[in-house]
């Protein structure tokens, strides 16, 4: 697999990786358990080996993924993904779209349960699933997961949210802020730090290493206000740290093979949850990518080159098994 490098990587995706997605991209909206409208695009695979369902982060958006949907595509996978509500062109609980609200992380995982039944599994339900979850979907798919153990044969969890990164402050201390701006009504401010899209960007804080992808991402969100969500309020942080606690707590009930690749530079999430919970899940194996910030797929080309190596070699392994 030839990965997109760094000089000419814009013009490799408006010119070779582009068209091959809007060739075979469908899309649309299903309605979730609540009856609220979720957004998700699929790439069915003529030849499929299998399909992968994505997973995306905090602030994140399927668009966001086209890179990472092109390289599973051209391996010979089917890919699915949707917009977690509250991002994207999902349904929003509030009106300022750069905000971040979920009351909680039971709505994202029923929401990922009515994407798989009523999209995923719409045609045939013997399809052959795998997960491929990123940071805040990391904890969204480690909570699916314990719910539904039957529906993927394995996962790749990267950079997971398994524990919320708090500075400084003790997160009990910032629970219990939280649960007093809830007790008050401001569960619908931006949590300390945050703030709204400002329209400057800051590659160099950033959790990326690719300048060429940052800015690729960046002049979307500028030019498109439901990629431009850019921070969290008091009620996801509430709920983030509550989710946190329930996927630690429960994490023995999780047996299928899992890849968790952590990030040695990661300022986003804390290590010590993914080294937690894969020591308490039956068959995780966990690869610390030492060199990388928190958004693997867009480090650099010598990292992202190993890191889709063993992905692939996670897949491979996986449908192995299947036959056997």
């Amino acid at each position: 697999m030839i990965l997109l490098g760094e000089k000419d990587y814009l013009e490799k995706l408006q010119h070779t990786v582009r068209p091959v997605l809007e060739d075979n991209r469908k899309a649309g909206y299903f309605s979730s358990y609540d009856g609220e409208k979720i957004f998700f695009e699929y790439y069915e695979h003529p030849q499929e080996k299998a399909s992968v369902v994505i997973s995306h982060g905090f602030c994140e958006f399927t668009k966001k993924f086209e890179e990472v949907i092109y390289y599973f595509y051209q391996q010979g996978y089917s890919v699915y993904i949707s917009d977690h509500r509250g991002h994207g062109y999902s349904v929003r609980e509030i009106e300022d779209k750069s905000k971040v609200f979920i009351r909680s992380y039971e709505d994202y995982v029923q929401d990922f349960y009515q994407f798989i039944t009523k999209v995923v599994f719409k045609d045939k339900v013997d399809k052959k699933l795998i997960l491929y979850a990123h940071s805040m979907g990391g904890a969204i798919a480690a909570l699916f997961l314990e719910q539904y153990p039957d529906v993927f044969l394995g996962a790749i969890l990267s950079s997971p949210m398994l524990e919320i990164e708090c500075g400084k402050t003790p997160t009990i201390l910032v629970q219990l802020v939280m649960q007093y701006k809830k007790l008050i009504g401001a569960e619908k401010e931006f949590v300390s730090g945050h703030g709204p899209f400002d329209s400057v960007p800051h590659f160099e804080s950033s959790s990326c290493l690719s300048a060429a992808r940052y800015n690729n991402i960046f002049s979307e969100r500028l030019q498109d206000e439901n990629y431009q969500t850019w921070g969290g309020t008091c009620a996801w942080t509430l709920a983030s740290i509550k989710a946190v606690r329930r996927l630690q707590r429960y994490a023995d009930r999780v047996k299928l093979p899992i890849l968790l690749f952590q990030a040695g530079m990661d300022t986003t999430v804390r290590p010590s949850g993914q080294k937690r919970f894969a020591n308490r899940s039956a068959n995780t194996h966990l690869v610390e990518m030492s060199d990388s910030k928190h958004e693997i797929y867009n480090a650099t080309t010598e990292i992202r080159d190993a890191y889709y190596k063993q992905i692939f070699a996670f897949f491979d392994k996986l449908l192995g098994n299947c036959l056997n």
